[in-house]
């Protein structure tokens, strides 16, 4: 049998083989230009955010997305060369410290202590002649072993009185001063020696036993500033032998801020009154119907007749609406 010669089907293979190659040939083309295309779209992408991130960071800048942006406070963002002005320093609410330390007596006692003017020195002058009814008892001479009595009377009675004390006595009875003081009553100078010859040699020897007195007694009561401004001559203010000394020591007084009181009313308890009676005589005659009465007693030693009498003239001040008074309350205004 004839056969075909075997070329004709090696053409025809040839033919197919010829479409294969170029088909494959087209497929490699088209991938490598879209390698290539991917690839330099990536470069430009990569090459365009680096130079972005350059530009930045020689700026000084960093890059952040929108919502990261920070938020600018008004109150503290300035323009350039703007001046800053300070803010105010908080307000601090402190409590009230006190007025004095609670160590400190003499501090403490600073606005309760006697003090001077000349309108408070004329108070002292016209406390004999007020129209009030008003009780100022008064104690001369001490302290001494009386004073502890009459202060006795005195607390049960819930009164007070002016003592008008020697420096000598409040040396020898520290307590008692310290007393006297503390339980309201109210200490004023008398002199240290109530010696007439020694206190009225001159008007210098009057201020300098003035402040003999006041250094004891700030010693007993423990108030080194205390001072009462306030003096009480023995024997009284005028008359006698030392008339003289007593009108010079009285100006020398007021240049250092002391004045000076008597009285308008007394019990005798120093003259010679030896019973209540008596007493109660002395103290209507010289009262002579004042209804401010300055009376004046003493405390020293001897002067037991004085303890016997006090409760009874506190008794009968009482029951007619006598207020009782001290000189603390004039020299405190």
């Amino acid at each position: 049998m004839y056969k075909q010669p075997s070329y004709i089907e090696e053409g025809e293979i040839g033919v197919k083989n010829n479409k294969i190659l170029v088909f494959s040939i087209v497929i490699v083309l088209i991938t490598i230009g879209i390698l290539v295309f991917t690839g330099t779209l990536a470069y430009r992408m990569i090459k365009g955010n680096s130079d972005e991130s350059s530009a930045l960071a020689m700026s000084g800048e960093k890059t952040i997305g929108k919502s990261e942006q920070p938020k600018v406070d008004e109150k503290t963002f300035q323009k350039p060369n703007e001046s800053v002005e300070p803010s105010p320093e908080p307000s601090v609410t402190v409590k009230n410290e006190p007025k004095f330390p609670a160590h400190d007596i003499n501090a403490a006692m600073e606005s309760q202590l006697p003090r001077y003017s000349d309108e408070i020195a004329q108070k002292v002058v016209d406390v004999y002649f007020e129209e009030t009814k008003k009780v100022y008892l008064t104690f001369d001479d001490g302290p001494s072993g009386r004073t502890q009595e009459i202060l006795d009377i005195l607390d049960k009675y819930e009164v007070n009185a002016t003592f008008f004390m020697l420096g000598s006595c409040v040396e020898r009875n520290p307590e008692t001063t310290k007393r006297v003081y503390d339980e309201g009553n109210f200490i004023a100078i008398h002199g240290y020696t109530h010696k007439y010859s020694e206190i009225y040699a001159s008007p210098e020897t009057v201020l300098n036993e003035y402040n003999q007195c006041l250094a004891a007694i700030r010693n007993a009561i423990g108030v080194q500033n205390y001072n009462p401004h306030l003096f009480r001559f023995p024997g009284g203010s005028s008359g006698g032998v030392y008339a003289d000394v007593k009108q010079e020591a009285i100006q020398l007084l007021k240049q250092n801020e002391i004045t000076y009181t008597n009285w308008n009313c007394l019990t005798g308890d120093s003259a010679g009154s030896l019973t209540t009676e008596q007493m109660w005589t002395s103290l209507n005659e010289s009262a002579d119907g004042d209804d401010n009465l300055v009376i004046l007693m003493h405390d020293a030693g001897d002067k037991n007749i004085t303890v016997e009498f006090l409760p009874e003239l506190i008794e009968k001040y009482q029951a007619e609406g006598y207020e009782f008074c001290t000189y603390y309350d004039i020299m405190t205004e």
